[in-house]
């Protein structure tokens, strides 16, 4: 990774300087995420889209039905 200096108002960079490690951390990776979806050709949905194609084409490839991806999803809702 490499770093990259933005202003921000004044009362979020207080805010980002007194949260704890996982707050920042977490901010980082929203801030991130946006930063990858404004700057990136393809919008983040596209992207997902397409992660999850390839995975279910993994999937199906090594052998899990399509019974079996809904089972499971089902197991994690």
């Amino acid at each position: 990774m490499e770093n990259i200096t933005i202003s921000v108002p004044p009362y979020i960079a207080r805010a980002f300087e007194k949260a704890d490690t996982s707050v920042r951390r977490k901010a980082e990776t929203y801030i991130n995420a946006w930063l990858n979806d404004f700057f990136s050709k393809e919008p983040a949905n596209e992207q997902l889209f397409a992660i999850m194609k390839k995975a279910t084409a993994e999937a199906k490839a090594n052998g899990l039905t399509q019974e079996q991806m809904n089972d499971l999803l089902k197991d994690e809702a």
